[in-house]
């Protein structure tokens, strides 16, 4: 099943790509990771990871499938035992400013059914906390300046 989400921020594409590589900096707008290991660079295509949850600090294991600077980041994540999830950013340049975030998740697994919901709930979160974090830091660059 393929679920999408999609939300605008002021922000420019190169803002929000910052902090969408960056693993170490996930946590701030991924609802269910605490914590996530493998880097401490920028996502790069190939790479696997290792995420921790907020609850019960699980590991889930995070291959990054694809990293296209300021256009797209593909994740494979092996959500729990018979329930892996394919997620995909989208940093779309916007005409009226800004730019938009696509998020499309597509769940594969015997557990599907049952984490359809949660999962959709919490790209749909994750999404909107990714616009809000990257544009704060938007204001604060430009009050900085």
């Amino acid at each position: 099943m393929m679920l999408r989400h999609r939300v605008h921020t002021a922000a420019s594409t190169s803002q929000v790509w910052d902090l969408l590589s960056t693993p170490a900096e996930w946590p701030q707008f991924l609802v269910l990771l605490r914590r996530v290991r493998g880097t401490d660079g920028p996502a790069l295509t190939g790479q696997r990871l290792l995420g921790s949850t907020r609850v019960g600090s699980v590991g889930l294991p995070i291959d990054v499938l694809e990293a296209v600077r300021e256009r797209r980041l593909s994740l494979l994540v092996q959500t729990a035992p018979g329930l892996r999830e394919q997620v995909t950013y989208f940093v779309t340049p916007a005409l009226r400013g800004g730019c938009d975030i696509e998020v499309s998740v597509s769940v594969e697994g015997p557990l599907a059914p049952l984490g359809t919901v949660p999962l959709f709930l919490a790209t749909a979160l994750s999404a909107r906390l990714l616009a809000a974090q990257v544009q704060r830091t938007a204001r604060a660059v430009r009050g900085a300046a």
